[in-house]
C-alpha cells in the first residue's frame, strides 16, 4: 500500500511539473517589442488627453544597445521627437514590458516624459510635455546673419530636400529681445510659393542654447494655390552661437507641411560684377569691366557688315554667382533665350531699347542683378561732309547735319542759365541751323554772369560750333563737352582740307572778363573797339592710344598729340567760295598708321577766339561742304 502511494505521488509531481513548463509565460526581451505602434496597437495619452489620429510611437534599439522612443506627430512643432536612453523592464504578472524615458531638450524647448506598457503587442503610453520657458535674451548679435543649410519639406509623402537660407534681422518694433526671420523663394516641387517672414519673434536662452518660438502666425506673403489663411508655427534654436535648427509647421488646410532646417552662419558675396568680352574684328573697344556697374558698351566699327556682327560674347562670373538666363531683345520686338557661348546676330539689334540682358544671381541670392550688353557704333572719318541732309535728335527740337555734331544741346540750357544770372535767355535761335543747302553757325549774345551754386561762368559771347565727333554736355566745363574727331584708319596721310563757305562778322567785339576776389566771382563784358571778328575752319589729325580717346575745346589747339593741321581763319566773305588749305606738320610726330592710331577732326566756328569767350554777337558762318583729300 505504501509503495502505491509513493508511486501516485511521483506521478502527480511529474504531471504538474509538465503542466507548468507548458503554460507559464516567458519574460519578453527588448528585441521582441522593437517596432512601430500605431492605430489599434497604440493607446496613448498626451498630458492626460487621448492622442489624436495619426500619432505613433516607435521603439528603436541603437547600435550601442540603448533604447529610444521616437514620438511621431506628438510633440508640437516636431513631427518626430526622440527620447533616448529609455529603460526596459519585463514585469511578472502574465509578463509584460514596461519602458520609461524622459528628456529635457533645450534645442526643442521641451521636457518630455513617457511611460509605456506593452502587452499582447499593444502599447499603452502616457506622455507629458512641458515647455521650457527660458530667460529673455538679446538677439542683436544675430541680426543681419545668414544661416545656410539643408531644408526638408514633407507633405506626408517622401520629403524633398534642398539648400536654403534663413535670414535673421532686426524686428520692426526694434525690441532687442526679438528677431525677424525670413525665408525667401520658399518652393515645393519647383513651384515658388513666396516668402516666409516672421516678425517680432521672442528670443530666449535655455541653458547654453538660444531659442525662439512663434505660434499660429498668419503668412500673408506665402501663396499656396487654392488655399487661403495660411498659418505657421515655428520652433527654433541657435546652438553654439552659429548653428540654427528650425522646425516649421505650415497649416494650409487641408494640407499640413512640415519643414525642418539645419544650417550654419555664412557670409556670402553680393558681387554681380561680370567680365564681358567680345574678341572679334568688328569690335573697336571693350568696356572697362572694372568700372562698369550694369551696362556694358562695346564699340564696333560703323562700317561692320551683317556677317561681321554675328558675335559671341564671353562672360566671367564672380565667385559664387550664377548666370540664370540670357535674353536678347531684337529690333523687330521679338525676344529669345540663349545659352552661354551661343553667337548673337547684332545686325538685328539697334537702338537703346534693344539689347542683350544677362540675369545674374550672386552668392547672396537676395541681390540678383541684370547686366545689359549694348553695341555702339564707332564713327569713322568720312572724306566729304555735305550740309544738305539733316536729322532731329531724339526728344530734341533742333536739327544737326547728318554725320556731324554741334553745340546746339548747350543752348537748351540757356533759359535756365538766364534765370540764374537775372537776364532772360532763350534756346533759339540755335547756334547751328539749316539754311538751304548750308549749315548756318552763329555766335550768341549770352550777356555774361556767374552761376554761383554750380560755379559756372556764363560768358558774354557763346560761339556756335559745328564739328565731326560727339557732344556730351559738361555743365561745369562747357568747353569739355565737344569731343572732336572720328577714327581715321587711312593708310595715307591727309593732304588738304577743302571747304565751301561764306561769313559775316558781328558788329561789336567783346571779351568776357572773369574776376574772382575771395569767394566772389564776377563776369563782365569788355568791348574791344575796332576789332573785327573772324571765322575759323580747321582740320586736325591727332594721335590716340584708344579710339575712345578724344581732344576737346580745352586742349585741341595746344595738344602735343596733333601731328598735322590745316587751319583757316578769315573775315567777311559775302558769297560762297571754295577754299583749299594744305595740312602742315606741327612738329609733334610723323604719320605712322602701321603702329599708331589716329583721329581726324574738323571744327568750324564763327568766332575764332570763341574758346576764350571772345567774339562778336551775331557773327555768322555758312558752310556747304567739308572735304579732306589725300
Amino acid at each position: 500500500m505504501k509503495n502505491k502511494l509513493l508511486l501516485l505521488l511521483a506521478l502527480s509531481i511529474a504531471f504538474f511539473t509538465g503542466c507548468k513548463d507548458d503554460d507559464d509565460p516567458e519574460p519578453p526581451t527588448i528585441d521582441k517589442i522593437v517596432g512601430q505602434y500605431s492605430g489599434e496597437n497604440l493607446k496613448a495619452t498626451i498630458d492626460g488627453i487621448s492622442a489624436p489620429e495619426g500619432t505613433s510611437v516607435q521603439i528603436i534599439q541603437k547600435d550601442d544597445n540603448t533604447t529610444s522612443f521616437k514620438l511621431i506627430n506628438i510633440v508640437p512643432g516636431y513631427p518626430e521627437f526622440e527620447i533616448p536612453n529609455v529603460t526596459f523592464e519585463a514585469l511578472s504578472r502574465t509578463y509584460y514590458s514596461q519602458l520609461k524615458g524622459s528628456i529635457t531638450d533645450n534645442v526643442s524647448g521641451y521636457t518630455v516624459q513617457a511611460n509605456a506598457n506593452i502587452e499582447d503587442e499593444i502599447m499603452e503610453i502616457n506622455i507629458t510635455i512641458t515647455e521650457i520657458e527660458g530667460e529673455p535674451a538679446s538677439a542683436e548679435s544675430f541680426y543681419n546673419k545668414t544661416f545656410k543649410g539643408e531644408m526638408a519639406i514633407d507633405l506626408g509623402l517622401a520629403s524633398i530636400t534642398m539648400t536654403q537660407r534663413v535670414y535673421v534681422n532686426k524686428p520692426s518694433d526694434k525690441d532687442p529681445n526679438k528677431l525677424r526671420l525670413r525665408i525667401e523663394n520658399f518652393s515645393f516641387q519647383g513651384i515658388n510659393l513666396g516668402t516666409i517672414q516672421l516678425d517680432t519673434v521672442s528670443f530666449v536662452k535655455r541653458g547654453e542654447v538660444y531659442g525662439f518660438t512663434a505660434k499660429d502666425r498668419e503668412l500673408t506673403d506665402l501663396e499656396i494655390p487654392g488655399v487661403t489663411g495660411v498659418k505657421l508655427t515655428a520652433h527654433g534654436a541657435i546652438v553654439e552661437d552659429h548653428i540654427m535648427k528650425l522646425n516649421l509647421v505650415v497649416d494650409a488646410s487641408p494640407l499640413t507641411v512640415n519643414v525642418t532646417f539645419t544650417g550654419d552662419t555664412i557670409t556670402e558675396s553680393t558681387d554681380t560684377k561680370i567680365n564681358l568680352t567680345i574678341e572679334e574684328d568688328a569690335v573697336v573697344s571693350q568696356p572697362d569691366n572694372s568700372k562698369t556697374p550694369s551696362i556694358y558698351i562695346f564699340k564696333i566699327w560703323e562700317t561692320a557688315t551683317a556677317c561681321q556682327l554675328k558675335l559671341t560674347p564671353k562672360i566671367e562670373l564672380p565667385k559664387g554667382a550664377t548666370l540664370d538666363s540670357i535674353v536678347v531683345r531684337y529690333s523687330d520686338g521679338t525676344k529669345s533665350m540663349l545659352k552661354e557661348g551661343e553667337s548673337i546676330d547684332f545686325s538685328k539689334i539697334e537702338g537703346e531699347k534693344y539689347d542683350v540682358k544677362y540675369h545674374i544671381t550672386p552668392e547672396d541670392v537676395r541681390y540678383p542683378s541684370t547686366k545689359t550688353l549694348r553695341l555702339e557704333k564707332m564713327p569713322e572719318f568720312k572724306s566729304i561732309y555735305k550740309m544738305n541732309s539733316w536729322i532731329t535728335p531724339e526728344e530734341k527740337e533742333y536739327q544737326e547735319p547728318v554725320n556731324m555734331a554741334s553745340s546746339n544741346m548747350a543752348a537748351d540750357f540757356f533759359p535756365l542759365s538766364g534765370v540764374m544770372i537775372g537776364h532772360p535767355l532763350t534756346a533759339t535761335p540755335y547756334p547751328v541751323t539749316p539754311d538751304g543747302d548750308a549749315a548756318k553757325i552763329i555766335t550768341r549774345d549770352t550777356y555774361g554772369g556767374y552761376i554761383t551754386f554750380m560755379e559756372v561762368v556764363l560768358p558774354k559771347v557763346t560761339a556756335g560750333t559745328l564739328f565731326n565727333g560727339t557732344f556730351d554736355l559738361d555743365p561745369k566745363a562747357p568747353l569739355k563737352s565737344t569731343h572732336f574727331g572720328e577714327a581715321y584708319r587711312g593708310t595715307a596721310a591727309p593732304v588738304a582740307f577743302k571747304f565751301t563757305y561764306k561769313y559775316t562778322p558781328g558788329t561789336t567785339y567783346f571779351n568776357t572778363v572773369v574776376k574772382t576776389e575771395g569767394s566772389t566771382t564776377t563776369v563782365s563784358a569788355e568791348e574791344v573797339s575796332g576789332k573785327i571778328d573772324e571765322c575759323s575752319l580747321i582740320a586736325y589729325l591727332y594721335e590716340v592710344d584708344s579710339y575712345n580717346d578724344y581732344l576737346d575745346g580745352t586742349n585741341i589747339n595746344e595738344s602735343k598729340k596733333v601731328i598735322l593741321k590745316a587751319a583757316f581763319s578769315g573775315g567777311s566773305q559775302d558769297n560762297f567760295i571754295e577754299k583749299t588749305v594744305n595740312f602742315e606738320p606741327t612738329g609733334n610726330g610723323s604719320f605712322d598708321p602701321a603702329n599708331k592710331k589716329y583721329k581726324l577732326a574738323i571744327v568750324c566756328t564763327p568766332s575764332k577766339e570763341g574758346d576764350s569767350y571772345k567774339g562778336a554777337p551775331n557773327s555768322t558762318l555758312w558752310v556747304k561742304s567739308l572735304e579732306i583729300t589725300y
